[in-house]
C-alpha cells in the first residue's frame, strides 16, 4: 500500500513536470512559474523545478526572484551547471533586463542531428560578454559570407556574435557560394563562448553528390536543457560531448591555405570584472 502511494506520488510529480515543460515551450511563463512553485511546495528539493522556475521568472522580469531560485539550487547541489550559468548570466547583465526570448515551437527540430546535414561549431572571434549574455540556447542566428569567413549574427538584433570555426567555415563558404542554404541555432552560450548547430535547408542541384557535414558519429538528438530548466545525467552529457567532439573531427580537412591564420582571434574581447574567464546551457 505504501509502495503504491509512493509510486502514485512520483507519477504525479512526473506528469506535472511535463506540463511545466509544455508551458515553457508555449511561452506561458506566468503559468509556468505557478506550476513549478506548486511542485516545489510538494517536493522542496526538486532541482529541475527550481531551475525551470528561475528561467520562467527571468522571462517575466522578476530577476531578484529568479536569482533566489537558482541560488536555492546551488544550496542543494553546489555544482549544478544550469543554475551556475544562469546566475553568472544575470550577474553579467547587472541592472539591464535580459531580452525576452520566445521559444519557437519548431525549435526542437533544430537540435536533431541528421547525418550529413547538420554540424556543430564553436565560434571564434566572439563578441563582447554584454552581447553574448543576451543570447539563449534555441535562439536563431544568421550565417553571412564575408570573404574567407562566415560571420554569425543575432537574427533578431543583427549584432555580430562571432565567426564559424575555420575548417567548417571553409567548406560552408564554398557550398553557400554555389547555392546551398543553411540555418543555425544557438546550442550553448555563456559570457565568453558560444556553440551553434548548423543545418542544411537547401542543397543546390549542382551539389547533389556533396555532403555538407561529413559524419563521424551516428546521428542523434540534443535538446538544450537550459530552455526547459532541466539537467541531463552525467552519462548522457558524456555521450553527447563525445558525439559532438567526434562530429567536429573532420577527416577530409579541406581548409584552404591561410584559413587558420585568418580565423585566429588576435584579441579575445571579453568583458569580465575579475579578469578571468566566466562560466546554455541554461
Amino acid at each position: 500500500m505504501v509502495y503504491q502511494q509512493i509510486e502514485d506520488k512520483l507519477k504525479t510529480r512526473k506528469d506535472r513536470a511535463k506540463r511545466a515543460v509544455a508551458l515553457a515551450m508555449q511561452n506561458q511563463w506566468p503559468d509556468a512559474v505557478a506550476l513549478n512553485q506548486s511542485l516545489i511546495e510538494d517536493f522542496p528539493d526538486d532541482l529541475e523545478a527550481y531551475n525551470r522556475m528561475g528561467k520562467a521568472l527571468t522571462e517575466i522580469g522578476n530577476i531578484g526572484e529568479a536569482k533566489a531560485a537558482f541560488q536555492r539550487v546551488l544550496q542543494i547541489s553546489p555544482y549544478n551547471t544550469i543554475a551556475k550559468k544562469n546566475l553568472d548570466r544575470l550577474e553579467q547583465l547587472g541592472d539591464e533586463l535580459p531580452r525576452h526570448h520566445v521559444i519557437n515551437q519548431g525549435a526542437a527540430r533544430a537540435f536533431i542531428e541528421e547525418s550529413g546535414k547538420t554540424g556543430v561549431s564553436s565560434l571564434v572571434n566572439t563578441a563582447q560578454a554584454k552581447i553574448l549574455v543576451q543570447m539563449s540556447p534555441g535562439d536563431d542566428v544568421t550565417l553571412q559570407l564575408d570573404n574567407r569567413r562566415v560571420n554569425v549574427t543575432d537574427a533578431t538584433s543583427g549584432d555580430k556574435l562571432g565567426q564559424v570555426e575555420p575548417k567548417i567555415a571553409s567548406r560552408l563558404k564554398r557550398l553557400m557560394s554555389v547555392g546551398n542554404r543553411y540555418q543555425a541555432t544557438v546550442k550553448s552560450v555563456d559570457d565568453h563562448k558560444m556553440t551553434i548547430i548548423i543545418r542544411e535547408t537547401y542543397k543546390d542541384p549542382s551539389q547533389a553528390s556533396i555532403v555538407s557535414f561529413p559524419p563521424k558519429a551516428p546521428p542523434g538528438a540534443y535538446i538544450p536543457t537550459s530552455v526547459l530548466g532541466q539537467e541531463l545525467g552525467e552519462d548522457v552529457r558524456a555521450a553527447e560531448a563525445k558525439r559532438i567532439n567526434d562530429a567536429k573531427d573532420w577527416s577530409d580537412d579541406d581548409t584552404e591555405p591561410g584559413d587558420d591564420e585568418a580565423f585566429t582571434p588576435n584579441i579575445h574581447r571579453i568583458i569580465n570584472s575579475d579578469g578571468e574567464d566566466g562560466n546554455s546551457d541554461y
